[in-house]
């Protein structure tokens, strides 16, 4: 049996149309230690504020929408557990549209910019290209990126300085690695601020996917270091 028990959670609220600046509101949520922070959002929009806005669309990890602050921390809301007392806020440093939903749009022409598709010095030859296995299962492994942004909202050098964040570093190591790829990745990710990276290893502990964005920047500063940027 499941015992019940009493979740209260203090959420923002701001509607950047009317509102001069973000408050908070408590609510309780009567549920179970198993429920996600999706859920008591949820629970909340559908019997206490049907005017609360927020996003997700899988619920199981793979759409990278439901990203939230819980506490301080930013979290994949259908991914983390519920605790007794959560102050639930929108990512940041993103423009919130309304309450819990942020604005994507500058992440997404971000992504565009930077071409994420491999750059080729010739023609695709039409037909499969090799790749070694273990280089091909590296690449897969960090196309796993579900661009949630926790990392970047977790990342202490973008609130200061003029840095890209975490998920682009990440996803152009990726490209780097690509052995059809012959783009200029490590200067892309040096124009993105990666030296000022400050090695806090806080995207790779709180990435929801298990990725190592901390360990691509230190990957990209050792080729910087011995010259080899350029394939």
């Amino acid at each position: 049996m499941v015992m019940a028990t009493l979740i209260t959670a203090e959420i923002q609220r701001f509607d950047p149309s009317h509102d001069s600046e973000p408050r908070f509101e408590r609510f309780e949520v009567q549920g179970d230690k198993n429920m996600r922070v999706l859920d008591v959002v949820r629970s909340i929009y559908e019997t206490q504020a049907p005017d609360l806005a927020y996003q997700f669309a899988c619920r199981i990890g793979r759409c990278g929408t439901c990203g939230v602050r819980v506490n301080g921390v930013p979290v994949l809301a259908c991914q983390e557990s519920s605790k007794p007392f959560m102050r639930i806020e929108p990512l940041s440093p993103f423009r919130v549209i309304r309450d819990l939903v942020i604005d994507r749009a500058e992440v997404e022409d971000r992504y565009a910019s930077l071409h994420f598709a491999p750059k080729r010095n010739k023609a695709h030859p039409r037909e499969a290209e090799p790749v070694e296995p273990a280089l091909a299962e590296e690449i897969c492994h960090m196309d796993r990126c579900i661009t949630c942004m926790v990392c970047v909202s977790a990342c202490p050098a973008v609130k200061q300085r003029a840095f890209d964040g975490p998920a682009f570093m990440l996803k152009l190591r990726q490209m780097a690695k690509h052995p059809a790829d012959h783009g200029h990745r490590l200067e892309q990710a040096l124009e993105g601020g990666l030296l000022e990276c400050f090695g806090c290893d806080l995207c790779t502990q709180l990435c929801p996917t298990d990725l190592d964005p901390a360990g691509a920047i230190r990957e990209f500063r050792r080729e910087l270091l011995l010259g080899r940027g350029r394939k």
